[in-house]
């Protein structure tokens, strides 16, 4: 059975401070949706989703969760400019038609934003909570006031393509890296509704 799942979101500090944001170059050929959870690729900087397993806090390790969706880029940051350089490539801007009589000419929508080659996440820090629905290894389950305080895992839903809080997931210093710390006060708990939690910081690739 399938979670019919939702973005991870930030929906508070605890500090009540603004979420701490960061925007680095994109891994090629990332598809990933805003409200995945992010790494960075040791070979070469560039963000991209999360394996679902690198939880050593070292790169590789979740660094944030993505606020903007990947542009499947068909290099590492194309589209990148340099310091105090004009943006460079054409990074994913849409082009639509031809250009009469200009053969490497594009014709850009107007009002499209420039591709700088990077995309953006929210920080995992201890200050942040983030909201996820609440799944148990694949099935829908409804979160209980027992699973407060609990650490759990994240698993990636084959249907919607987003990642959920996984119950099934519960060995602390193995496969978890998130802490329930209550209940969404937003919905009646039932089967996949949202838990709210902070990540566990030693299993988490903090930026600073």
């Amino acid at each position: 059975m399938a979670i019919s799942g939702i973005p991870i979101l930030p929906v508070e500090s605890i500090s009540g401070n603004q979420f701490r944001a960061n925007r680095l170059i994109e891994e090629a050929s990332q598809t990933f949706y805003a409200g995945t959870p992010v790494s960075i690729t040791a070979a070469d900087g560039g963000i991209q989703a999360w394996n679902g397993s690198t939880l050593s806090g070292a790169q590789g390790s979740i660094c944030g969760i993505s606020y903007e969706a990947a542009s499947n880029l068909s290099s590492t940051g194309l589209g990148a400019p340099t310091p105090f350089q004009p943006i460079t490539g054409y990074g994913a801007t849409l082009f639509f038609g031809t250009v009469p009589n200009e053969s490497s000419a594009k014709n850009i929508p107007h009002g499209a934003p420039l591709n700088d080659g990077r995309v953006g996440f929210i920080l995992p820090v201890a200050d942040t909570v983030f909201s996820a629905v609440f799944g148990n290894n694949g099935n829908t389950a409804t979160p209980a006031n027992t699973d407060v305080g609990k650490q759990y895992g994240m698993t990636i839903d084959s249907n919607s393509i987003y990642w959920y809080v996984d119950k099934n997931k519960s060995t602390a210093g193995n496969n978890t890296c998130v802490l329930i710390i209550a209940l969404d006060p937003r919905d009646v708990p039932a089967a996949g509704t949202r838990v709210l939690f902070t990540f566990v910081q030693g299993t988490v690739n903090l930026l600073g």
